[in-house]
């Protein structure tokens, strides 16, 4: 089944895997990683691991945390208890999870500015000491072939906006042996 790029990744096509393998945040009690990326000809899924110690959090910030994993997405401007992230590209173009006005609901016809950072499906579990995800994010088109700045933020955990160097090239020329599930 062919979709628009931008929606999100292909469903007929092997991405090829470029490992990344960076703590983009570390303290105490948070951690996010970047993982790897998946490469496709046309753009690129970022898996990234979140973790959580429920340290000094109280029982209303636990829950208002995990429970609003369970319904992600809803409404769909973040909140300052998410995790949003944003890539920023050195000619000065950036995306972001924030404010995508391009959803699900939009026109189908219409096309949406580039670069596009978007949801491409997550999962979580937790209990009430422990809070861990697993989240694909996936970026269109393709970053340029140089190093970009992947970046996150999470007020409600205490991390501002933080920054860490990807490299382009690998993604793009990872994209090249991408391999389509039928000939």
């Amino acid at each position: 089944m062919h979709r628009d790029a931008w929606r999100g990744p292909p469903d007929d096509i092997l991405g090829h895997p470029v490992p990344i393998e960076q703590f983009v945040v570390r303290t105490d009690d948070t951690v996010v990683a970047l993982q790897h990326v998946l490469a496709f000809r046309e753009g690129c899924c970022f898996t990234l691991q979140s973790a959580v110690r429920r340290g000094s959090l109280d029982e209303a910030a636990w829950r208002a945390l995990t429970d609003r994993q369970a319904t992600r997405g809803f409404p769909p401007e973040p909140t300052d208890i998410d995790l949003k992230f944003e890539v920023r590209f050195p000619d000065g173009s950036k995306a972001s999870t924030v404010g995508d006005v391009h959803q699900s609901w939009a026109n189908p016809a219409a096309r949406p500015e580039v670069p596009r950072l978007a949801d491409a499906g997550s999962g979580f579990s937790s209990d009430d000491r422990y809070y861990q995800s697993e989240q694909r994010l996936w970026l269109w088109p393709l970053p340029p072939p140089g190093p970009f700045e992947f970046v996150i933020e999470w007020r409600k955990m205490g991390i501002g906006a933080t920054a860490t160097t990807i490299d382009g090239r690998a993604i793009v020329r990872a994209a090249q042996r991408a391999r389509p599930y039928w000939p």
